[in-house]
């Protein structure tokens, strides 16, 4: 039988939140509970590995390959009316004079309270259609601010554009991809993490959907199949189950990871 206790009490203990009390209860629980034991060992290594994350120095190619994009958006955009085209002026002479990558993010920002502020008093003095143009230049803006950070080579940064796409509404098929490659490759398994929350807010999509299921064979990190089975089940994809499978035969996998994905594949088949 599943465990009731509750399970956010392991993260906050995880956190040191809990008062002596509430650590005595917590801590008498897990004692006897191997459910929790092996819920509490998992948080504690997500921990360890979020504190052990490196920080290299920023690639010097990061500052061209965002340079590069600006530029086909520039292209892009030309022909649209002088206010767009000021505010996509404004934020090229911003990245290129004072652009380093570790204030890219920073930039973009600033940026957003520049069009932001222009939306305001667009609103006072020009029409509906302005208004909706200059929004939609703000959504790609963020789109392109994370595009770029998620290339940074350092995982903090790329932690942030994670982040910052779930701050987008309506996130495009170029972000769905980046984030499903993030999942499938990145060297980081906080980043893997983070990416996956934010893949499991778009699964209305049948794409993202499939690319979260054909991302299971891709997985070795026990944190990373544990949350992706949790995923499968929450969405009740029977799709899942061969992949599931596939997972199990692998003798690299976990043992405590193994039971898991089999109690998950019951429940899929019931």
């Amino acid at each position: 039988m599943k465990c009731a206790f509750d399970k956010e009490k392991l993260w906050s203990l995880a956190l040191n939140e809990l008062t002596d009390a509430e650590k005595a209860e917590v801590n008498s629980h897990v004692s006897t509970c191997s459910e929790c034991t092996e819920e509490l060992n998992s948080i504690m290594t997500f921990w360890n590995i979020t504190a052990a994350l490196p920080e290299p120095e920023p690639s010097a190619d990061i500052k061209s390959s965002f340079i590069q994009q600006l530029e086909t958006y520039k292209q892009e955009q030309l022909a649209k009316t002088s206010a767009s085209y000021q505010v996509k002026e404004i934020f090229s002479k911003f990245i290129t004079i004072l652009f380093t990558p570790r204030v890219a993010y920073g930039l973009g920002m600033l940026v957003i309270g520049v069009v932001a502020t222009s939306l305001y008093f667009q609103q006072k003095g020009t029409g509906k259609s302005e208004v909706s143009m200059l929004s939609s230049q703000v959504k790609e803006m963020r789109e392109l601010l994370a595009l770029s950070l998620l290339e940074h080579p350092s995982a903090s940064e790329r932690l942030r554009a994670v982040s910052y796409v779930n701050e987008i509404d309506t996130v495009d098929g170029r972000l769905q991809d980046a984030l499903l490659t993030t999942l499938n490759n990145d060297e980081n398994v906080n980043v893997r993490l983070t990416a996956l929350e934010a893949l499991s807010n778009m699964t209305a999509d049948p794409k993202v959907r499939e690319g979260l299921i054909q991302s299971i064979q891709h997985q070795e990190s026990p944190l990373v199949q544990s949350a992706l089975a949790d995923l499968m089940l929450k969405m009740q994809e029977k799709k899942s189950v061969r992949s599931l499978q596939n997972l199990l035969k692998k003798p690299e996998t976990n043992e405590a990871i193994k039971t898991k994905i089999q109690a998950t594949i019951h429940q899929l088949n019931t």
